[in-house]
């Protein structure tokens, strides 16, 4: 009888998370976004730093320098995180500001994903950051991790810029991570 009504509550729990985290809210472009998408602007530096991979869902991450051609004083620094599976690719700018922050939200969901899993189960369990999900104009990308049966290992989710969500199975929230430090990092040697 425990177990059943474990169950059920833990099916009540995913299913009502599941609805929050896919409630469409507007977002909000980046500076560096709204620059980037001016006619007079320009990408002056850029390099790919890292990509994630699965399945046939691919993240690249790659930091770039962008100035106003009119006003060349006027320059931007930061992350495009391009979301791409066929037939499909959306792009995400991050103010270099955004990052460190950014990465630190990321970490603390990667921190209790591995000190907190969640048993296995036939429904879908969702955990994320509620800062992200309820403001997102705070954050400039949403991530969140699916806990969906003990066999599957899970799978990092990232929202697109109009909440479109790719799937990464098997990935964790740490693998995006590492990638957002690696761009923090050519960022401040460049």
């Amino acid at each position: 009888m425990k177990q059943c009504m474990v169950a059920v509550v833990f099916g009540l729990f995913a299913g009502i998370a599941a609805g929050q985290v896919d409630s469409p809210s507007p977002r909000k472009p980046s500076s560096l976004e709204a620059l980037v998408r001016q006619p007079e602007a320009r990408v002056i530096w850029s390099k790919e730093v890292d990509h994630l991979k699965s399945g046939e869902s691919r993240a690249i991450v790659t930091t770039l320098i962008v100035e106003d051609s009119v006003e060349p004083a006027r320059q931007m620094r930061g992350v495009r995180v391009d979301l791409v599976r066929p037939h499909w690719k959306r792009s995400i700018y991050i103010d270099e500001g955004s990052l460190e922050q950014l990465k630190k939200t990321i970490d603390q969901l990667t921190h209790y994903v591995e000190q907190d899993p969640l048993p296995g189960g036939t429904g879908l369990a969702f955990i994320g950051s509620c800062e992200c999900r309820n403001n997102p104009n705070l954050c400039p990308l949403e991530v969140d991790f699916c806990y969906s049966g003990c066999d599957s290992g899970g799978s990092l989710r990232i929202f697109g810029p109009n909440r479109e969500a790719i799937w990464f199975p098997g990935l964790m929230p740490a693998h995006l991570s590492k990638a957002l430090g690696g761009a923090i990092d050519e960022l401040k040697i460049h």
